[in-house]
């Protein structure tokens, strides 16, 4: 689905003589990879309008997004896999935002989270295996977006904005959460061997 919006864009681009057809699978490329990373925002958006808390489903999914870019973590092999499970998660994510309290409980589990992430990010992805020096930069890019998301998260705590802050927790969270099955894999490996 992403793929025919962008080829249709790069038609357009073609036909409005913007850019020449030898161009063409550079430009599908090129909006396929803004389709591709505003996708989670956008279904934030829209799952946000359906269920009437749109700034709640935006403050999940940006440090999600964000984090994950450089932390890594599971992806399903197909896309309409990854569609459907992270319509699933996201409505999850957002129908606890509703029932979750803002405490010391939960500031413990995201500390937790972050602690988590920073230790083991990144993590590869199978059709990306990331270089040692790749490792290291992105090992330093998550320790800083974690550090920095955990200040807002502390800030909007203390400034009465609990709401906001459960959701910043939540995107933390779940960004450590779709790390836990290579962790666990990597666990089960250590303890057979």
């Amino acid at each position: 689905m992403i793929e025919k919006c962008a080829n249709t864009i790069a038609d357009w681009l073609i036909n409005c003589e913007v850019v020449k057809e030898t161009d063409k699978e550079l430009y599908s490329y090129a909006v396929y990879s803004i389709l591709l990373s505003l996708s989670p925002l956008l279904l934030a958006i829209g799952f946000g309008i359906g269920m009437g808390c749109v700034g709640r489903s935006v403050m999940i999914i940006m440090p999600f997004v964000i984090i994950r870019k450089f932390s890594g973590g599971y992806h399903t092999k197909h896309a309409w896999s990854c569609l459907i499970w992270s319509c699933l998660l996201l409505v999850l994510c957002m129908v606890l935002s509703f029932h979750i309290k803002c405490g010391w409980v939960l500031a413990l589990i995201t500390v937790g989270a972050a602690v988590s992430l920073i230790c083991f990010s990144p993590i590869d992805n199978e059709n990306r295996v990331l270089s040692q020096e790749e490792c290291g930069c992105y090992k330093m890019i998550t320790t800083v977006l974690v550090i920095i998301f955990m200040l807002v998260d502390a800030l909007l705590f203390v400034c009465q904005l609990h709401i906001y802050s459960i959701c910043i927790s939540i995107g933390i969270m779940l960004s450590a959460g779709l790390q836990l099955p290579y962790i666990f894999k990597e666990l089960r490996k250590m303890l057979t061997n």
